[in-house]
């Protein structure tokens, strides 16, 4: 008895193809205002630094990085974060981006009362914020087409008008966590890029 080669359907291996090219693209994306962010990042922390007088922009002020609820440290060793899972760093990244603009605000609202002349870091503090939702949502459609839910975000508790130097030292904490979690993002990114090639 002859048997018949089966055909696979032609519009079957079109639409995987369609979705691994759709996945990668969305990555790419993520990922390319990943690179777009970074310098503005690094100018955030710099010009911040620069507007706090000292010890802020001292070569030897390197204070210990801290978390804050909903915004937690994205320094892992490397045998920790290649452990995780792809939806474990999307929501890791997710949660993160999903609360920096509530930090980042109220930064703003405390430079405002401390600097209110420092009109250029208003201004980069204001961009980040739009960035950061601009990612979020880059995050979310890379997540959709995965079948990768966002999870719950643990709320932001931003700082309030506090004394002047704990305004200015947590202000400089969450710049600081603002560039280290754009860097983790890229490097998250470009893992996730190398698995889906576009």
């Amino acid at each position: 008895m002859e048997v018949l080669p089966v055909d696979v359907p032609k519009n079957l291996s079109s639409s995987s193809s369609r979705s691994h090219q759709e996945i990668a693209l969305r990555i790419e994306k993520a990922r390319n205002m990943t690179l777009y962010m970074q310098e503005g990042s690094e100018q955030l922390l710099s010009n911040y630094a620069f507007h706090q007088e000292e010890p802020f922009g001292e070569p030897d002020f390197n204070p210990s990085p801290q978390p804050f609820p909903g915004l937690p440290l994205p320094t892992l060793s490397t045998v920790a974060w290649l452990d995780l899972s792809d939806p474990e760093r999307l929501q890791q990244n997710f949660g993160a981006f999903s609360n920096l603009p509530e930090y980042l605000a109220a930064v703003k609202r405390q430079q405002t009362d401390l600097n209110p002349e420092a009109s250029e870091l208003h201004r980069l503090l204001d961009t980040s914020s739009v960035q950061c939702l601009g990612l979020t949502n880059n995050l979310k459609a890379v997540m959709a087409p995965l079948g990768i839910l966002p999870g719950p975000v643990i709320p932001a508790e931003p700082p309030g008008m506090e004394d002047a130097f704990i305004m200015k030292f947590t202000g400089y904490l969450i710049c600081h966590l603002y560039r280290d979690w754009v860097k983790r993002c890229q490097k998250d990114m470009a893992l996730l890029a190398a698995k889906y090639p576009a």
